[in-house]
């Protein structure tokens, strides 16, 4: 590392210093791989209809064979933040790419729903620990690169994804075949992700802290000196107990923020439209801009996200958006069958969209600092993320059928509510592993 100066990265908790070339190269080269990554998951979603017709499915079978993504990524997940703990992420990032180029080929030749499910179970494994290993990346960047860049990158994700989604509209109204569609996305990924990852950084290898010798003076006399107990004082020399129960602590925290942000954006992607039609009475034209507001809102946001977390600190940003978010969409609930109902529901889309787009990104920053090896501590996060995505909108349904869809919508508020208790969790030290410098 270069000199440079002492500036308090309040993101993740080390000393900012001017970045020297190699952590510069390797911001870009995790853009690029962010925008390619979200190029090929956003370029299906626009051929599903396509597949259904094609395979004769019902809706039913659809959602089924639908389910085979997340699936695999649960599973196979936690296997992924193993392997981190031993090999260099760039390597994970290689590995997984190609894997899920060559899975993702597999889709254009699914002949029935048992073979689109196996399919996409596997894409799923494959595309979540390709997630994993380059968000291990990116806090790798973030800590050498000396000032936040998760929501940035999160942000190219989003924007990729976007672009995917075009694309994926366009070669079906050009009635371009799937497997063209996905031979060139997915080779146009691999020819752009595999050269970045050149320029990406190799993995940090964290020690536990060592804690220091001990005085001379006994355990009492510490004791007496500090106002602690005997006991207290001996677990601290040890140098672990004390610091596990902090460290498990964070990480809950941090896990359960992950859940409760991807599982609002999950129940506003399956649930805005149905919710703008039948509780406010919006017209079928209109009924779709909630999700519309809600994901240009995100993606505005995390496009501002770091340099906004640098000036405010990441928990009072994501406090205060959070909060802010759960008022307004409790007033779009409590205004939903008014005559204003359909405005302020697009209103109270657009303030979640906002309210919920530095959660997810900020909190994979934090748990790369929490526990033994970042990739463990990753995988855990995105195994909660992925749950609360995948719970969300089924959480909803369950509730709509007892409540009504307008009561069950009350989740919303109620889980931004927690991310704003749980948000000085982003901040939060970690006592196993050296802050600084490798």
């Amino acid at each position: 590392m270069g000199s440079g100066d002492d500036r308090a990265l309040p993101l993740t908790g080390v000393r900012a210093r001017r970045p020297d070339a190699a952590p510069r190269r390797a911001r870009v080269a995790c853009m690029i791989a962010m925008v390619a990554f979200g190029l090929l998951a956003g370029s299906w979603a626009p051929r599903i209809p396509g597949v259904r017709a094609d395979l004769g499915l019902s809706n039913g079978a659809l959602g089924a064979a639908l389910l085979g993504a997340p699936f695999g990524a649960v599973a196979t997940i936690w296997l992924t933040g193993r392997v981190l703990g031993r090999l260099d992420s760039r390597v994970v990032v290689r590995a997984a790419l190609v894997v899920t180029c060559t899975v993702w080929l597999l889709l254009a030749v699914a002949g029935d729903v048992g073979e689109l499910f196996a399919v996409l179970a596997l894409w799923g494994a494959a595309s979540s620990a390709l997630d994993v290993a380059l968000n291990t990346q990116i806090a790798q960047v973030e800590r050498r690169y000396g000032r936040p860049i998760m929501t940035s990158a999160h942000a190219a994700w989003a924007a990729g994804a976007l672009l995917g989604a075009g694309v994926g509209s366009a070669a079906a109204g050009l009635g371009i075949p799937l497997a063209v569609q996905l031979l060139g996305v997915g080779a146009f990924s691999l020819v752009t992700i595999l050269p970045a990852t050149l320029a990406m950084l190799p993995t940090d290898r964290f020690t536990p802290d060592i804690p220091p010798p001990p005085p001379p003076a006994s355990d009492a006399s510490r004791a007496q000196s500090s106002g602690r107990p005997a006991s207290e004082c001996s677990s601290e020399r040890m140098g672990v107990r004390v610091r596990v129960g902090r460290v498990s602590r964070t990480l809950v925290a941090l896990c359960a923020m992950a859940f409760g942000s991807l599982l609002c954006e999950g129940v506003a992607a399956d649930w805005s439209a149905l919710y703008l039609e039948e509780v406010t009475g919006a017209a079928a034209g209109v009924s779709g801009v909630g999700y519309v507001v809600f994901s240009g809102c995100m993606l505005a946001t995390r496009t501002i996200g770091d340099r906004a977390a640098v000036r405010f600190g990441p928990d009072r940003l994501v406090r205060t958006l959070a909060g802010i978010a759960a008022v307004l969409f409790g007033l779009a609930l409590a205004t939903g069958t008014t005559g204003a109902g359909t405005a302020t529901g697009i209103l109270g889309f657009a303030a979640v969209g906002t309210g919920a787009a530095c959660v997810y990104p900020s909190g994979m920053s934090a748990v790369a600092r929490v526990g033994r090896a970042a990739g463990t501590s990753v995988a855990a996060y995105a195994t909660f993320g992925y749950l609360g995505w995948l719970t969300g909108p089924v959480l909803v349904g369950a509730l709509s059928a007892l409540l009504g869809l307008h009561a069950a919508m009350l989740a919303v508020p109620l889980l931004l509510s927690m991310i704003v208790f749980l948000a000085p969790a982003l901040t939060a030290r970690d006592g196993h592993r050296r802050g600084g410098q490798p």
